[in-house]
């Protein structure tokens, strides 16, 4: 299995500069109030992959915070359950940063659909368990 990793230079950045950078990054964020600017930043910044990842993560933990079962989490977004698991333990580690999005997708119920379409599957999953056990 080979595993891409984000490349990253070897050439380290002093301190300053590195916490500066990461700083003008984080106004960009907080400042872009208006989605269709975000849209914008965000297509110059990642490519389509990278995009379509972030979103899934965010749509994985979501899910995950609803109690829905990993396979149908993993079966609804495409995803393998292993990728649901190890997004649960780094929610479960470190998901202060994912609370606040959780907090605001439940406000505004976007993943509502999702959830939905994910715990009929879940349904379906443990229907087709219990017929091939019966």
């Amino acid at each position: 299995m080979i595993i891409k990793m984000t490349h990253v230079s070897r050439r380290k950045l002093s301190p300053k500069i590195l916490k500066q950078i990461i700083n003008s990054f984080l106004l960009v964020l907080v400042k872009t109030r208006k989605k269709e600017e975000m849209a914008k930043f965000l297509d110059a910044l990642l490519s389509k992959t990278e995009k379509i990842m972030l979103a899934k993560r965010i749509a994985i933990v979501y899910l995950l915070s609803e109690k829905v079962e990993q396979k149908a989490i993993a079966e609804t977004l495409g995803v393998t359950e292993f990728t649901v698991s190890r997004l649960k333990l780094w929610y479960e580690t470190k998901g202060e940063g994912y609370k606040v999005a959780i907090k605001e997708l439940r406000k505004q119920k976007y993943l509502e659909n999702i959830k939905i379409l994910a715990l009929k599957l879940a349904a379906n999953l443990v229907k087709n368990i219990r017929f091939s056990f019966g």
